[in-house]
């Protein structure tokens, strides 16, 4: 279900007022509700709608033109930019795709990413990684085998993918730990409701982390890459529906 256009009871202030605007104008946005190629509603009913000054609605217009969503132009109004102009990878932007819906395309394409980066991370990660990045994967390991729900066991997971983005220390690797993370929650969270036993996939991660601890970077890489390919199958069995 598309989030509605109708204006929320609350009224922005303060300090995170500019913050507030960016996020419910990118999730309009991304959500569906104002479509691509269409005006954004004029100034003063925007204003109405969330309570803010022109000021403030300028200036979160001017933040979401930047990630490549609006397009402001001079006596025609604002428009929305087509999807393909997105900045796809911001994180406000995933986590609004995320919290609006994530559709079988969007969930195959995040699939598809994390097999083309993660194996080969994790490659890195078993021969670059330092002791105390090493812990962390441990840490994230143990919180996977000790969760009792599927909430704990997702937050758990991402921890335990971006401890091993991180372990690479490649400067141009680890900022994406932060860029997917909304995204990549979300994916958990489908494959761990799609298996019977949401820790169906611990035995894999464990597999995963003996080998970066080990330092086999071969290993580590073809590990990272089964768990991947398991996944894939949970999402298919997610988001496609079993023939009648």
């Amino acid at each position: 279900m598309k989030p509605s256009a109708a204006p929320s009871h609350a009224t922005y202030a303060g300090r995170n007022l500019h913050g507030q605007v960016v996020n419910e104008l990118g999730r309009r946005v991304v959500g569906g509700v104002y479509a691509a190629g269409a005006l954004l509603p004029n100034e003063d009913q925007l204003c109405t709608e969330l309570a803010v000054s022109r000021t403030a609605l300028r200036e979160a217009v001017k933040v979401l033109a930047a990630k490549g969503l609006l397009e402001p132009r001079p006596r025609i109004g604002t428009r929305v930019r087509p999807t393909e102009q997105w900045n796809l990878l911001d994180p406000d932007i995933l986590a609004w795709r995320c919290a609006t819906g994530a559709d079988a395309e969007f969930l195959q394409h995040l699939t598809e990413l994390r097999e083309i980066i993660e194996p080969s991370a994790a490659a890195l990660a078993a021969t670059s990684h330092k002791p105390e990045q090493l812990a962390d994967i441990a840490q994230a390991l143990q919180a996977m085998q000790n969760a009792t729900q599927i909430s704990e066991w997702v937050q758990a997971d991402l921890a335990f993918h971006t401890a091993v983005l991180k372990a690479t220390n490649n400067p141009l690797l680890m900022p994406l730990a932060a860029i997917i993370g909304s995204a990549l929650e979300s994916l958990l969270a489908v494959s761990a409701r799609t298996s019977e036993n949401f820790k169906q996939a611990l035995p894999d991660h464990q597999k995963v982390f003996d080998a970066i601890q080990a330092r086999d970077a071969q290993s580590a890489l073809h590990r990272m890459a089964g768990l991947l390919s398991d996944t894939r199958s949970l999402m298919k069995r997610a988001v496609i529906p079993p023939p009648t």
